[in-house]
């Protein structure tokens, strides 16, 4: 073997690495082991109405709001998994098949065009 092809192929084990531990690091931002300091004898509207009520609101006066679809639905159970922001492939898991406008261009997420709790576009 050439010293040109190892130093590629030492390049390229390299460059593997590095993709391959930020996929994993990506793979840590989105999921959380649990829901930080929570009291699980109280719901999650009951203890948000205090800590973030804006954000209550807006999810109140959602379509998932409206149909009352649980928190849990979209950030998980806050014990065995918690998802502080839900992924696009959480959305696609009830979404499947939904019309995407893809003259926006790049690499679309839902939240790159829907607001997370109102779910209202504010591109």
């Amino acid at each position: 073997m050439s010293k040109t092809t190892k130093w590629l192929l030492a390049v390229a084990g390299v460059l593997i690495i590095i993709f391959s531990l930020q996929l994993n690091l990506q793979a840590d931002d989105e999921k959380e082991e649990k829901h930080p300091e929570v009291d699980f004898t109280q719901s999650c509207m009951e203890c948000h109405k205090e800590v973030t009520p804006d954000i209550v609101r807006d999810w109140e006066k959602s379509k998932h709001g409206m149909m009352n679809f649980g928190c849990y639905m979209c950030h998980g159970d806050g014990q065995v998994e918690f998802y502080r922001k839900p992924s696009t492939e959480t959305c696609l898991s009830c979404h499947t098949g939904e019309p995407v406008d893809a003259r926006k261009g790049g690499n679309l997420q839902c939240f790159s065009c829907h607001n997370g709790h109102s779910l209202k576009f504010h591109q």
